[in-house]
């Protein structure tokens, strides 16, 4: 067997999760950093940097052992679009480990994802959309290119390759009133998928306290709409 390439290290290992990517059991790989700096983000340590880097030898190694037992690998982060040997991993994943991949990103990049796509190299995306357009910043936590975002939903909206968009409701920072406009924005896509907002982790101390958001609410507000968490 050839030698598994010495990639730079990573920010973290779930060996199997049956809840990253819906249907199936996969690995999860997370990639730290992110130009983002959501103050609901619950992987703070990986935005930012701070945790502690893995060695991808023994990950990978591990990966390719079970593979058979595993239906994908999911790359999370933080922002793997980040990553800067990313394309080079995913076609270690495709073509030596010969298992699919599932994408997480922000879509702030969608000259990465474009490439990805076009390289074969993902089968499924889930795309964050943080709030209407108007309000990205104050939720992304920095100043945004909404058209970048925009790109990449253009990029994956008309893809046969599974799709997931999907919205965590922060009761602090969004209304119902803003989730209906995200609705409204992505044309009622049925993709759609709102997560609820876990406080323990918060990268803002703030919000660490915040009662969690009403399901129920939701549900009701929001028919049609699937709601996560």
């Amino acid at each position: 067997m050839a030698p598994i390439p010495d990639f730079p290290l990573i920010g973290g290992y779930l060996p199997t999760s049956f809840l990253d990517w819906e249907g199936k059991v996969a690995a999860v790989v997370f990639l730290t950093g992110c130009n983002f700096r959501c103050p609901f983000c619950h992987n703070a340590p990986l935005a930012t940097g701070m945790a502690e880097g893995l060695k991808t030898e023994p990950v990978l190694s591990d990966i390719l052992r079970r593979r058979r037992f595993l239906d994908g690998v999911v790359v999370s982060g933080g922002e793997p679009t980040l990553y800067r040997r990313l394309p080079e991993l995913l076609t270690w994943f495709r073509d030596v480990a010969k298992i699919p991949v599932k994408l997480d990103t922000n879509g702030s990049r969608p000259d990465v994802l474009d490439r990805l796509l076009v390289g074969g190299l993902v089968e499924a995306v889930a795309m964050d959309i943080k709030a209407p357009w108007e309000k990205y910043a104050d939720l992304a936590g920095t100043p945004v290119d909404t058209d970048q975002v925009r790109a990449s939903l253009a990029l994956l909206k008309p893809l046969g390759t599974f799709l997931e968009l999907r919205t965590t409701f922060v009761p602090d920072l969004l209304s119902i009133e803003d989730l209906r406009r995200i609705r409204l924005q992505l044309e009622d896509d049925p993709r759609w998928i709102v997560q609820l907002f876990q406080p323990a982790h918060a990268l803002d101390p703030a919000l660490r306290d915040s009662p969690p958001p009403s399901r129920r609410e939701i549900e009701a507000s929001l028919e049609g709409v699937k709601v996560r968490g």
